[in-house]
């Protein structure tokens, strides 16, 4: 499977928005109910220098999700000035090693992963997608997509 390091490796420019829009704030994470319906929720993103990381509450929804199904799907909330967003998709499987959650906390500057209750998960990449809107705001918007999907 691939990983944020095959993105950024084959497509920088979508990479590089994908850091800038997921890790300036709150995004939105998608996971798969046990009846198969959709679950959405607000997290905090991190790039480290490995991967695409996101701190779960393991007493939630989510969690459960995540462990019993694994797939998910991660899009940003708009920027302020709009006109962007950036989505991806693929598998998330919890790591446990103490080195790798060190270095997560290390890149988020300690925000997020402090407490025992907070499982860190990394997210593998299957698909992403950077969409700019031209004109946003008005009659005449339209999007331009950069896509890129693993090998």
């Amino acid at each position: 499977m691939a990983g944020w390091n095959d993105l950024h490796r084959e497509e920088p420019e979508i990479a590089s928005a994908g850091v800038r829009l997921l890790t300036g704030g709150p995004a939105y994470l998608a996971t798969v109910r046990k009846d198969g319906g959709p679950r959405v929720h607000p997290v905090m993103p991190v790039v480290a220098q490995v991967g695409l990381y996101v701190f779960v509450v393991n007493l939630g929804w989510k969690y459960h999700d995540l462990v019993r199904e694994g797939r998910y799907a991660l899009h940003s909330a708009p920027p302020p000035e709009g006109g962007e967003e950036f989505y991806v998709t693929g598998p998330a499987s919890e790591s446990k090693d103490p080195e790798e959650r060190a270095m997560v906390r290390a890149a988020c500057d300690g925000r997020l992963g402090g407490h025992d209750f907070e499982a860190l998960f990394q997210f593998d990449v299957e698909r992403a997608l950077h969409t700019q809107w031209a004109n946003w705001g008005t009659a005449e918007a339209w999007p331009t997509f950069r896509k890129w999907a693993a090998r």
